[in-house]
């Protein structure tokens, strides 16, 4: 059984057309993280551990950037005229 990746072709993987952009569990689930993690950074803060929870808000940031990019591209899919 081939991979999805080799029905591709070239080795290329394309992110709009993957589960990751078609599935809204996917970006929300990256937004949940984002904001325990922002819950951890904000006890490490409190406990004064000012390192460790710029590392967190850091870790954060991410997380919710890439949530709010698979956002935009699954309205982009579901909005598509196909």
């Amino acid at each position: 059984m081939r991979s999805r990746l080799a029905l591709m072709g070239e080795g290329q993987f394309s992110v709009p057309e993957s589960r990751a952009v078609r599935s809204v569990w996917v970006w929300r689930g990256f937004l949940m993280m984002s904001l325990v993690a922002f819950g951890v950074a904000l006890i490490l803060a409190g406990n004064g551990l000012g390192t460790f929870a710029l590392l967190w808000v850091v870790i954060g940031a991410g997380w919710f950037g890439i949530s709010m990019w698979l956002w935009r591209m699954h309205l982009r899919w579901e909005n598509s005229p196909d």
